[in-house]
């Protein structure tokens, strides 16, 4: 997540879908609950729907559970299978219709296990590591010299490999296409992979992208993403800094002893997304879907990332069934898994259905946090500015104010759609401390959601929706302005 920077290589698998924000984190303001007017052809019931949530909220006991009591959600897990069981039970009895799962083929699984690293020489000091998922382990602890891997070319990641033989690899700078190659990065990705799988590699150590010791957490069953075959673990920022000192500015030669206790699951197995719907009275074949990804990385209980999400799309249900009233267009609930191996599960749902994606009137979701949802992007597409407009009026007063004039980018589960001309839209939100702390973090947790803001956040998702729903006109398709590409 999310969300949202583009699809980062490293010299295997790297972040794949870190998520930027557009704006520099900064500490939550409250919201202020006091309920304006909004525009009038919403007055009765949109406002009911925003004071419902404002006063009878599941949305943080419904994460409390799914976090602290359900836990991590890896999809190919049983956890997540925990979670979506949970999720279709509570979207049951909250008066859902046409409750089902629906399977996709995602892989093989991943199992993670213990992960240790030290220094054997230098100050001796153990080092803050997790294995990257989907990656093989070490088989019991191995201990090699740490050598620097400085590419900014595939012309120097080949020319660099002989040198890097049997050592523990800590990759400083990733081979980046010229302008030249830029014209077919097909073809220059096929190159980088087959110059990744030849690496002979001890171990490859990336560095954390966050400071303060927080790890940033990827990797994905998908053959796309394969590179080297060498075990391989995320290192923190300070200790990969450690080891660049030693090695360019003390001239020494670190050796560190590492074990990565994580292993690939040996058969494939599917993964599935949840959906749930609320039946449209006018026209219930034209549906307006509310998503988030209930999956998550496993370094802790994935709260924001994208737990906020899944409960504030869980949240936009039940308040509208709890006033007894039905919008024009259904309203169906997904919550995708496998977003974070690489969008997996929403491009299957799209994929699947594609017979049906003009039927589609518009595609919510959030994925950027425990921050205030603030507005959404108008994707490149001036036609659809009227309409996110009119989707948002009615949460004006409470801060739901921004139309941004951007793209956003291809790394949560919008994208799927927006590529087959849907009019998808991933909410704009405050940062709070998403990139710098928790996005796939060890402290992915319930203590760096904020309550109010994640109310904000469903009323927002719940009242756009509806507007979307019952609005008289259609919100057009159009051909994505761009595609995300090979990365």
């Amino acid at each position: 997540m999310k969300r949202l920077s583009a699809l980062a290589l490293c010299l295997c698998a790297l972040p794949m879908l870190a998520q930027a924000p557009a704006k520099a984190d900064k500490k939550p303001e409250k919201p202020h609950f006091e309920f304006g007017i909004p525009d009038k052809p919403f007055t009765s019931d949109v406002a009911k729907l925003i004071q419902e949530i404002g006063d009878h909220s599941q949305a943080f006991a419904n994460l409390q559970q799914m976090t602290d009591t359900i836990g991590p959600r890896l999809t190919g897990s049983q956890k997540l299978r925990d979670a979506q069981k949970w999720a279709m039970d509570k979207l049951t009895s909250y008066g859902a219709v046409n409750v089902h799962e629906e399977a996709y083929d995602f892989g093989k699984p991943w199992f993670r296990g213990a992960a240790s690293a030290r220094l054997l020489n230098g100050n001796n000091q153990q080092l803050e590591i997790a294995q990257w998922a989907w990656t093989n382990g070490t088989k019991g602890p191995i201990k090699g010299q740490v050598a620097l891997l400085e590419a900014k070319t595939l012309a120097e990641f080949k020319a660099a490999l002989p040198s890097l033989d049997g050592k523990i690899v800590l990759a400083v700078s990733r081979p980046r296409p010229t302008a030249e190659e830029r014209k077919d990065m097909g073809a220059w990705y096929k190159s980088y992979l087959e110059l990744a799988k030849q690496a002979k590699y001890a171990a490859l150590l990336t560095s954390s992208e966050k400071d303060n010791g927080f790890l940033t957490m990827s990797g994905s069953p998908n053959p796309r993403w394969s590179g080297s075959t060498a075990p391989m673990a995320v290192i923190s920022k300070e200790h990969a800094n450690l080891l660049k000192r030693l090695i360019k500015e003390d001239g020494q030669h670190p050796e560190i002893e590492l074990n990565l206790g994580g292993h690939i699951g040996e058969t494939p197995v599917k993964a599935y997304n949840v959906v749930a719907e609320i039946k449209g009275s006018t026209w219930p074949d034209q549906v307006v879907i509310v998503g988030g990804h209930q999956d998550s990385w496993d370094l802790a209980t994935g709260a924001t990332d994208n737990g906020t999400g899944t409960v504030v799309a869980m949240e936009t249900l039940r308040a509208i069934k709890a006033l007894g009233v039905a919008p024009k267009r259904t309203i169906r609930v997904i919550l995708f898994s496998g977003e974070e191996e690489g969008l997996l599960g929403s491009n299957a749902y799209a994929e699947a259905h594609k017979a049906d994606m003009a039927k589609i009137q518009a595609v919510l979701v959030d994925d950027m946090g425990t921050g205030a949802i603030q507005g959404w992007p108008d994707m490149g597409q001036e036609q659809w500015r009227g309409y996110l407009a009119q989707a948002m009026a009615p949460m004006n007063n409470l801060g739901v104010t921004d139309i941004g004039a951007f793209i956003q980018p291809g790394d949560t589960d919008h994208w799927p759609f927006y590529e087959l001309g849907v009019p998808a839209f991933a909410a704009i939100q405050d940062p709070v401390d998403y990139m710098t702390m928790t996005h796939h973090s060890q402290v992915d947790s319930l203590e760096h959601v904020n309550k109010e803001t994640l109310i904000q956040g469903a009323q927002a998702m719940a009242s756009a929706a509806w507007v979307f729903a019952n609005m008289d006109a259609r919100v057009p398709h159009i051909a994505p302005a761009t595609k995300k590409g090979p990365f």
